[in-house]
């Protein structure tokens, strides 16, 4: 059974959704390459009355891995260096993580 967690980015303004979503999509050779695996990237309608905007984005890691090691792994890569080059990270306002367990008739196990 894999380990699933959901990530949840809160980002200044449209704009920045934008950058990040483009971003995101760089992210996933890159993150399969440090076993994190991603099923999806997601965003959601705007808080009323705020500018913030949320990427949400499910991904998992293999059982037997610890989920900080793997992120820590990607986090201090080249590739991430890569993917991040020319984003403000001033624009990333919050992220939240949730480690999710599947139930036993879900079907991502």
């Amino acid at each position: 059974m894999s380990q699933y967690q959901l990530r949840v980015y809160t980002l200044r303004s449209p704009e920045a959704l934008g950058a990040y979503e483009n971003i995101w999509s760089k992210h996933i050779p890159g993150m399969a390459k440090h076993r994190i695996a991603t099923h999806g990237v997601w965003t959601g309608p705007a808080v009323p009355g705020s500018e913030e905007r949320q990427l949400y984005a499910l991904v998992s890691y293999r059982d037997a891995d610890d989920i900080q090691e793997r992120l820590e792994a990607y986090l201090s890569s080249a590739e991430f260096r890569a993917d991040m080059e020319g984003f403000d990270m001033g624009h990333i306002l919050g992220v939240a993580e949730s480690v999710l367990t599947p139930t036993a008739d879900s079907p991502l196990r």
